[in-house]
């Protein structure tokens, strides 16, 4: 079989990447424009404008030229033919929007060669010159309006998967729509980043991927359509707000193209017309299309902070964390928790125990058989946490409980008897709480019916359950991040997550744009009837298994037992902040 390539981009936020595979998965190029030492004429910081008020923003203008840079470098590799590629899909910064004047999308269809994009499309094509950016924090306003009018965060998160959040779409079209009427009276259509970027490859207006849409606080995700009272937030003329975004979005569970390579880069870097376009998606989303994910498995981010995704048929939002469609899988969504307090907070513990910031006191302490912290738990939060939504607060207790009713009693310490303790400690809670926070969006049929916990209920955030609930078990972890290169730690997580099937450690650091490729791949052989299989099994089947991840074994079932134990204890303790 002769060679075929597939490109996947990644759009972020201090970068444009293009990563090149083969039909066998491998990878044959890596191509990064870096926004600020590539592009310094733009003078941003980090890849974007910071204001007084809080707006962060990304020059339009700067992509369109990181566009041409990336094709024109890789169009000079002498190992690369731009002929071969296939198709070609990828991920962009999610809540991101592009305003489009409406010229713009008409302007897409005739690109001159001869030209730059940036020359051909900057300004007359956009209606405002910077595009909002995830970071942004400007609109504190705008999210009162849509939580009051959903009814409150917990009633918007039933709706669309999130409660609302300063750096989603919704919030921020709004706010444009309020304070910069003009801008938004001259713009045609709004794409998220992820629709900007295809449609510039594709030479057309595309519409917004579904998945991706879902990160907006305006898309209802059961009924899979926009909610017209929170498009009210933004016009009372809904119609027209429909109209500016271009109408329905792509459904996740419709795989074909949005169209073929723009004859642009056809004529200018040689890329093949048959070439084909798969719809874009967010960040989050394209990071589990580059790991082997099914149902009920979880993945676990550890870096700074700490970000679970995990891959469920369950709809059970929450205000303090996030559901998206799956881009790929249908009937299935994608989970999001995030935590503020990840490696952080570890470090200050590691710190008290060693002053030259070696781990080696603290992997014995949380690997430590003789010591016993049976009866202990900590929370440790030297920042405002998300999950559960705290201010920094810290809390450590030992507790009894009692052997007839499962009822837990708290004595609150200042401290414990060493700082070997809060190392232990600390890992442990900060599990435990993935833990129970996974639980709702695991299947019922992930429930280990070998162990009870009892009926008493418990209360997690927004939700009372039964311990039961929690008698559920991912099938696989996967562990990436800094954090995941500590075996002490990850052997911890592991034990306490439980995963039934298995637990691997990789590294992922081309995760977005590398979910790009595959389902680029995916998407050409499913689309021309090269494979009826769904697209988790397909990766699953052909993934690099032998050479892309570790393979960590099986953890202890007693263990995991063991640590379901402080479960009730966990909560009691949550209760107190």
């Amino acid at each position: 079989m002769a060679d075929t390539y597939y490109l996947g981009f990644d759009l972020s936020t201090q970068q444009l990447k293009c990563l090149v595979i083969d039909q066998k998965l491998k990878l044959i190029h890596s191509e990064t424009v870096e926004f600020d030492q590539d592009l310094p004429h733009y003078n941003t910081h980090k890849g974007v404008y910071i204001r007084e008020d809080g707006s962060i923003e990304c020059p339009v203008e700067m992509w369109l030229e990181a566009v041409d840079l990336v094709f024109l470098r890789m169009s000079k590799r002498e190992h690369l033919d731009l002929k071969l590629v296939r198709a070609v899909s990828g991920s962009c910064q999610q809540h991101g929007s592009v305003y489009w004047t409406s010229e713009g999308p008409k302007m897409l269809e005739t690109l001159n060669p001869k030209s730059s994009l940036k020359d051909l499309l900057f300004p007359s094509a956009f209606s405002r010159p910077v595009a909002p950016n995830w970071q942004d924090h400007s609109t504190g306003e705008e999210c009162e309006a849509f939580e009051k009018s959903s009814g409150g965060p917990q009633q918007l998160a039933q709706i669309t998967g999130s409660r609302a959040h300063y750096r989603f779409t919704g919030p921020q079209i709004m706010k444009i729509a309020r304070k910069e009427p003009k801008v938004y009276r001259n713009t045609a259509k709004i794409s998220l980043v992820s629709s900007f970027l295809a449609s510039l490859l594709s030479g057309k207006f595309t519409k917004l991927e579904e998945a991706d849409a879902c990160g907006m606080n305006l898309y209802d995700i059961e009924k899979r359509d926009y909610d017209d009272n929170l498009l009210c937030n933004i016009d009372a003329n809904v119609a027209d707000v429909r109209e500016k975004l271009g109408g329905d979005p792509i459904p996740s569970d419709k795989v074909e193209p949005v169209g073929h390579i723009a004859s642009y880069f056809i004529e200018k870097y040689g890329l093949n017309s048959k070439c084909e376009i798969y719809p874009f998606t967010g960040d989050n989303l394209a990071t589990i299309c580059s790991l082997p994910l099914r149902k009920n498995d979880v993945l676990v981010s550890m870096g700074t902070s700490t970000t679970i995704l995990l891959v469920t048929d369950q709809y059970h939002p929450s205000p303090n964390y996030h559901l998206f469609i799956h881009p790929t899988l249908p009937g299935h969504y994608m989970g999001m928790i995030c935590y503020c307090n990840g490696s952080l907070a570890r470090e200050r513990i590691r710190d008290q125990l060693d002053g030259n910031h070696d781990w080696k006191l603290f992997n014995e302490a949380v690997l430590s058989k003789t010591l016993n912290t049976d009866n202990e738990l900590g929370i440790y939060f030297p920042l405002g946490e998300i999950v559960p939504s705290v201010p920094s607060s810290y809390r450590r207790a030992t507790f009894t409980k009692d052997a007839t009713t499962g009822s837990v009693t708290l004595n609150l310490v200042e401290n414990f008897p060493s700082v070997a303790h809060d190392a232990k400690n600390i890992v442990e809670s900060q599990a435990l709480s993935c833990r129970v926070r996974i639980s709702p969006l695991l299947s019922k049929d992930c429930a280990d019916t070998t162990y009870h916990l009892g009926q008493n209920t418990v209360h997690f955030d927004y939700d009372n359950f039964e311990l039961s609930e929690y008698a559920k078990r991912p099938h696989r972890a996967f562990f990436v991040g800094g954090a995941s290169k500590n075996d002490a730690i990850v052997d911890r997580f592991a034990e306490v997550l439980g995963a039934s099937d298995a637990n691997f450690r990789l590294e992922t650091p081309n995760s977005c744009a590398l979910g790009g490729c595959y389902r680029a791949l995916w998407s050409h052989l499913f689309f021309s009837k090269q494979t009826e299989t769904s697209f988790d099994k397909f990766l699953d089947k052909t993934f690099r298994w032998g050479t892309d991840v570790q393979n960590l074994g099986m953890g202890s079932k007693e263990m995991w037992q063991h640590h379901n134990e402080k479960i009730a204890v966990l909560s009691a303790l949550e209760a107190t902040l």
